[in-house]
C-alpha cells in the first residue's frame, strides 16, 4: 500500500509541476479559432480488476488554465498531462478489491467544449463489459470494432437479419481473461430507416450472467437534390421592345434568366413618359397560363397597368385586364383563368411606377405542366399530395420506389417517428387573409402586414426546400422569405432590422421545389377576398426543408406554459408571437430575458390596444369578416420606435418596457409611445399636413383612458386662448412648433375634446366611428395634398357626424381664417384656405342645429390630479370639467368678477365652464377666454370695451361686469 501511495504522489506531482512550467499567457498567435476535442471512442474506458494507467489524447490549442479534468471516484484519479507535445488526460485506476463492476465519471471542462468519460472496472466477481468504436454506423457502412473486457469465458450470439454486419478477421479466443477486440464491416444501408444488430455475450457456466450490446446503422441518407420535378414549361420570348429605356438597361435584361442587378429601366433623370409599354413576342406554338413579374430593389416597381394579349387565332391586341401591382418591392403574378392558346404577343402598358420610373428585373412566362409523373407516383403511397398520411394499402416496394426524400418521409410517417413538435409547424392548414393593399385604400390606413401566416421555419441562402401544397381552391398562394436589412434610419451608424418584405416564391398545387436566394424565415402568403369564404390551404414543408424554430399562436397554443415550451425550443434569431391583432417578431434572446415564461398578458394587452384604436375607426362592420390582417411589430437594433407601412418598430433594448404589463403601466410613456406610433397607422382619414404628429394622439389619449391609470395629455386651453387671441394664430400655425413644424401638445386637445363630449358624456357615442366613415367615404383621398381643403372638410364632416353645427367649436380652433403659405411636415405642401372656402363650409354646417353645450371649453382633467411639477397642474384650469357638461350644470351662484387693468379674478365661479372676455356684449367679438378663476388678459388686448361673461355648460352667457 505504501508503494501505491508513493506512486500516486509522484504521478500527480510530476504532472502538476510540468503543467506549471508549461503554462502560457497567450493563446495561439494571430487566431481566435480555439479547439478542444476528444475522440468519441475514448469516452468509454473499460478496465480489468488490476491497477491500470490510461492515457487519453486531447486535441486542443487552449491554454492550461482554460481546461480541466475531475473524477467523482477516489479509485479513479484523473489529471492533465502536458509532458509531451500532445496534451492528454492521465487516468490512474487502483486495483479493485470489490466483487462487482464499479463505475466512475470523469468530467472534462473547457472554454470550448465539455466531455464526460465513463470508466468501468471489473471486480473479482464474474462480469462482461462491452464497448464499440462507434455507437451509430453511417449509412454507407464501414469498419466497426467491439471490445469485450471480461474475467470469464463467454459465448457470442448475434441477432437475426444481421448479415449486413460481418466479421472481417478471425474471432479472438474468448477464454483469455483480457480485452478482446472483434472486427466487423457494415454494408451500406439500402433502407430509409435505421437498422440494428444485437450482440449477446453469455457466461458459459451461468447464463444469467450476460451482457447485450446494440449496434445501430443510420437510415440511408436522402437529399432534396435527388428530386427531379416536371416543372411548368417556361416560355422564352423570341424578342421584346420597350417604348423607352436607359442605355445599357434595355428590355432584353428582363428575359435573360437572371433575377439580379441586371435589369430594365426607363430613362434616368426624368419621369417616365407614361404609359410605358413593354412588349414580348412568342413563336405561337405554346400556351400561356401565368406570368411572374420580378421587381428590382429601388425605383420603378410597377403600379397600375393594362395587359394586352394576342394569339394565333386572334392576332390583334385585346385588353385582357387591368392590374395594380401597388409599386411594392415584391414579385407579382398574373394567372389566366383559361390558358391563352398559341400566344404570340403580350403587352404591358404601365401607367405608374415607383418614383415615376418603370423597371423590371425579370419577366417570366409559363405554361402549366399537366403530365406530372412524380405526383402520380406519390399518390400511390400517400392519401393526398401533401404527403402527410400513408394509404393503408401502401407497400414497402412502392415506398422504396419513391425518390429517397419521399421514401424516407413515408417511413417516418409509417413508423410514427415524425417528431410531433416538427410536425406541428411543418404541416399546417393556412387561413386566408385579406389583401392589405386593398384595405389600406378602403380604410385610409397605412398598410397592415401581409405576414400573417408564420411558418416558424428558417432557411439559409442556397437551401433547397420542398413545399407540398394541397387544394388551393383556385386561389394564389406563395412563400415569402423575410430576412434582415441594414439601415441608418435616425442613427449615425447602420444597424440591422427585420425587412418589410423578402423574396417571394409562387406555389402551385402539388410538389414545389425551391432554391432559397437569401436567408430568413418563411411566411405563407394567402391573401384574397374574404367575402367568398375561402377555405384553408393545407401545406406541408417536410423534414429536411429548412429548420423548425417555431412560433406561438394565441388562438391555438393558448397558455403561458405552451409559450415557454415553444420559446425554449426555438433556435432562430427572431421568435414570432401571433395574437388576434398584432404579431410580435422580436429577438428571441430578448424574449427569453424579459418574458421567458409568460406572454399572455403582453399579447392580450397589445391586442386590446390595437382593438381599441380600431374601435374608434368604426370598422367593426368589416373587421375581421373582410379585413383580418395583423400589425407586425419588429425589434430593430437601432432607432427608438416608429410606425410605417407593413411594420411598427420598438428598439430591441426597450422590449422589457412593452412586454411586461407591470412595466407598461409603470410609466405613461410605455403605453403612450407605442399607442402614438400605432396611431400613425390609423390616422390617415382624419389627418392632413400640419397635424400629422397630433391627430394620431386621439388614439394615444384613448388608450391612456382605457388603461385607466393615467390622465390625458396635451396643453390646457390657456395655450389655445393665447395662440388664438394673443398671437392671432390659426390652426395651421397654432402654438410653438415642437415636432415637424407642429405644436402637438396644443393640437392634440381638439380631437380629444370631441371624444370627451360625444363619447364620455354620452351625447353621441358613435361620433368618432361615424366621422371616420364619413372622412373615408365622402372625402377619401381627394385632398391628401391639399391640407387647407381637408381641414374644412373635416369640420364639415364632424358637423354631419354630430348632426350639430360645430362652427363655434372650430372657430375657436382657428379653422376659419384665410391662409396661403407653404408648410413642411413629412413633405412640402401649399396650405390654402380662402374666404369662399370658409363661407361654403359654414353654409354646409349651418344646416344642422346648434349644439346643446359650449363644449369647446370641455376638459377631462383637474388640477388636483397632478403634482405641482407636472405642466398640466398649471394649465388645466379650474372649470369646464366634463361632468359639468354631462350633468348639464346650471349657474345658480352669484358669480362676480374683479378686474384690475388686465387682471381678472372670478369669485363663486365653480358652476361655469369658462370665462369669456367679449367686446361690449355677449354677442360681441371674443377677445380672450380662460377656464381659471384668475387670469391675465394679454397686454396686446384692449380692455376698454371689454365685458366678462361666465359661460354656462349649455352656452348661456352670464355677465359679470
Amino acid at each position: 500500500m505504501k508503494i501505491l501511495h508513493s506512486l500516486l504522489y509522484l504521478f500527480l506531482i510530476s504532472l502538476h509541476a510540468f503543467s506549471w512550467t508549461a503554462c502560457s499567457d497567450d493563446g495561439p498567435e494571430g487566431t481566435n479559432n480555439y479547439t478542444f476535442s476528444i475522440n468519441e471512442s475514448d469516452l468509454h474506458q473499460d478496465c480489468t480488476q488490476a491497477q491500470a494507467s490510461l492515457s487519453i489524447p486531447v486535441n486542443t490549442n487552449l491554454n492550461e488554465q482554460e481546461w480541466g479534468v475531475t473524477s467523482d471516484q477516489s479509485w479513479c484519479i484523473a489529471a492533465k498531462d502536458l509532458s509531451t507535445s500532445t496534451p492528454s488526460i492521465k487516468l490512474l485506476i487502483k486495483a479493485s478489491e470489490e466483487p462487482e463492476v464499479r463505475n466512475a465519471t470523469v468530467t472534462v471542462k473547457s472554454s470550448v467544449q465539455n466531455y464526460i468519460i465513463n470508466v468501468r472496472q471489473l471486480g473479482y466477481g464474474p462480469a462482461i463489459l462491452v464497448k464499440s468504436s462507434v455507437t451509430n454506423i453511417e449509412d454507407n457502412g464501414g469498419p466497426v470494432t467491439i471490445t469485450v473486457t471480461s474475467n470469464i469465458e463467454y459465448t457470442i450470439e448475434k441477432s437475426k437479419d444481421s448479415e449486413w454486419l460481418q466479421e472481417t478477421d478471425n474471432a479472438p479466443n474468448t477464454r483469455a481473461l483480457v480485452d478482446k477486440i472483434y472486427s466487423y464491416n457494415a454494408e451500406a444501408n439500402p433502407l430509409y430507416e435505421p437498422r440494428t444488430v444485437t450482440f449477446t455475450y453469455t457466461y458459459i457456466e451461468d447464463d444469467k450472467i450476460k451482457e447485450t450490446y446494440v449496434i445501430t446503422q443510420k437510415a440511408k441518407e436522402t437529399n432534396i437534390s435527388d428530386i427531379e420535378l416536371e416543372n411548368d414549361i417556361k416560355l422564352q420570348p423570341t424578342r421584346a421592345t420597350a417604348s423607352e429605356f436607359q442605355q445599357g438597361y434595355g428590355i432584353e435584361k428582363t428575359y435573360d434568366g437572371k433575377i439580379d442587378d441586371e435589369h430594365y429601366h426607363s430613362v434616368w433623370g426624368q419621369s417616365a413618359n407614361f404609359p410605358v409599354t413593354l412588349e414580348y413576342f412568342f413563336d405561337g406554338t405554346q400556351d400561356l397560363d401565368y406570368i411572374i413579374y420580378y421587381t428590382r430593389s429601388g425605383n420603378g416597381n410597377f403600379g397600375e397597368l393594362d395587359l394586352y394579349t394576342a394569339t394565333t387565332d386572334e392576332p390583334e391586341y385585346k385588353l385582357y385586364n387591368s392590374y395594380d401591382f401597388k409599386m411594392q418591392n415584391a414579385a407579382s403574378r398574373i394567372s389566366f383563368t383559361e390558358s391563352l392558346s398559341k400566344i404570340t404577343k403580350i403587352k404591358f402598358s404601365v401607367k405608374s411606377g415607383l418614383g415615376n420610373f418603370v423597371s423590371c428585373s425579370e419577366m417570366e412566362f409559363y405554361q402549366n405542366n399537366t403530365d406530372n409523373k412524380l405526383e402520380k407516383q406519390l399518390l400511390e403511397v400517400f392519401t393526398d399530395i401533401t404527403c402527410c398520411e400513408l394509404k393503408p394499402e401502401a407497400t414497402d416496394e412502392q415506398i422504396n420506389k419513391l425518390p429517397g426524400y419521399f421514401a424516407s418521409l413515408a417511413v417516418q410517417i409509417r413508423n410514427n417517428t415524425y417528431d410531433e413538435w416538427e410536425k406541428e409547424f411543418r404541416i399546417r392548414n393556412y387561413e386566408a387573409y385579406s389583401d392589405v393593399n386593398i384595405w389600406a385604400n378602403k380604410l385610409m390606413t397605412k398598410h397592415y402586414s401581409c405576414l400573417d401566416n408564420l411558418t416558424g421555419i428558417s432557411v439559409e441562402q442556397n437551401d433547397e426546400i420542398i413545399v407540398l401544397v394541397g387544394d388551393t381552391h383556385g386561389q394564389d398562394v406563395s412563400l415569402q422569405c423575410v430576412g434582415e436589412e441594414s439601415t441608418g434610419f435616425l442613427e449615425e451608424k447602420p444597424y440591422v432590422q427585420t425587412a418589410a418584405s423578402g423574396d417571394i416564391y409562387y406555389l402551385k398545387q402539388g410538389v414545389n421545389k425551391i432554391t432559397i436566394r437569401n436567408r430568413g424565415q418563411l411566411f405563407v402568403m394567402y391573401n384574397c377576398d374574404l367575402t367568398s369564404k375561402p377555405a384553408p390551404i393545407k401545406i406541408h414543408i417536410p423534414l429536411g426543408s429548412g429548420k423548425v424554430s417555431g412560433f406561438f399562436d394565441l388562438k391555438t397554443h393558448k397558455t403561458d406554459a405552451k409559450y415557454a415550451e415553444l420559446l425554449s425550443k426555438a433556435t432562430d434569431k427572431y421568435f414570432g408571437v401571433k395574437g388576434n391583432n398584432i404579431i410580435f417578431y422580436f429577438h428571441r434572446t430578448k424574449m427569453l430575458e424579459h418574458v421567458r415564461n409568460n406572454i399572455l398578458s403582453a399579447i392580450e394587452l397589445w391586442d386590446n390596444i390595437i382593438g381599441w384604436e380600431q374601435e374608434l375607426m368604426g370598422i367593426d362592420d368589416v373587421r375581421p369578416s373582410q379585413f383580418n390582417n395583423h400589425l407586425f411589430a419588429i425589434s430593430p437594433e437601432g432607432s427608438y420606435m416608429w410606425a410605417s407601412d407593413y411594420r411598427i418598430a420598438f428598439v430591441y433594448t426597450y422590449l422589457g418596457n412593452i412586454l411586461l404589463y407591470d412595466n407598461v403601466m409603470a410609466a405613461e410613456d410605455n403605453a403612450w409611445g407605442p399607442a402614438h406610433e400605432i396611431g400613425h397607422i390609423h390616422q390617415k382619414a382624419i389627418d392632413w399636413a400640419g397635424c400629422t404628429e397630433s391627430s394620431n394622439n386621439l388614439f394615444s389619449n384613448f388608450i391612456i383612458y382605457k388603461l385607466g391609470k393615467y390622465k390625458s395629455r396635451g396643453n390646457g386651453l390657456v395655450e389655445v386662448a393665447n395662440a388664438r387671441y394673443r398671437d392671432k394664430q390659426l390652426w395651421y400655425n397654432m402654438g410653438d412648433a415642437t415636432h415637424q413644424g407642429e405644436d402637438t401638445e396644443v393640437h392634440m386637445r381638439m380631437n380629444w375634446q370631441l371624444w370627451n363630449y360625444y363619447h364620455r358624456c354620452g351625447y353621441k357615442t358613435d361620433f368618432w366611428q361615424t366621422l371616420f366613415k364619413l372622412m373615408r367615404e365622402e372625402v377619401g383621398a381627394s385632398y391628401e395634398n391639399d391640407p387647407g381643403r381637408k381641414q374644412l372638410e373635416f369640420a364639415k364632416m364632424a358637423s354631419k357626424a354630430a348632426n350639430e353645427n360645430l362652427t363655434d367649436f372650430f372657430e375657436m380652433w382657428g379653422f376659419f381664417g384665410t391662409v396661403s403659405t407653404n408648410i413642411s411636415q413629412y413633405g412640402d405642401f401649399q396650405y390654402t384656405v380662402t374666404q369662399p372656402m370658409i363661407d361654403e363650409a359654414k353654409r354646409f354646417m349651418a344646416q344642422y342645429p346648434q349644439p346643446k353645450h359650449a363644449f369647446q371649453y370641455i376638459e377631462d382633467r383637474k388640477k388636483s390630479e397632478f403634482p405641482t411639477n407636472d405642466y398640466r397642474y398649471n394649465e388645466v384650469g379650474d372649470v369646464g370639467y366634463y361632468t359639468q357638461f354631462q350633468n348639464n350644470v346650471k349657474i345658480t351662484k352669484a358669480i362676480s368678477a374683479t378686474i384690475s387693468g388686465n387682471a381678472v379674478s372670478i369669485q363663486n365661479g365653480e358652476e361655469a365652464v369658462a370665462f369669456e372676455v367679449r367686446e361690449r356684449s355677449e354677442n360681441g367679438k371674443i377677445l380672450y377666454f380662460s377656464n381659471s378663476f384668475t387670469f391675465d388678459v394679454p397686454a396686446s388686448i384692449s380692455m376698454t370695451n371689454a365685458k366678462v361673461f361666465a359661460v354656462q355648460a349649455d352656452g348661456k352667457r352670464v355677465p359679470l361686469n
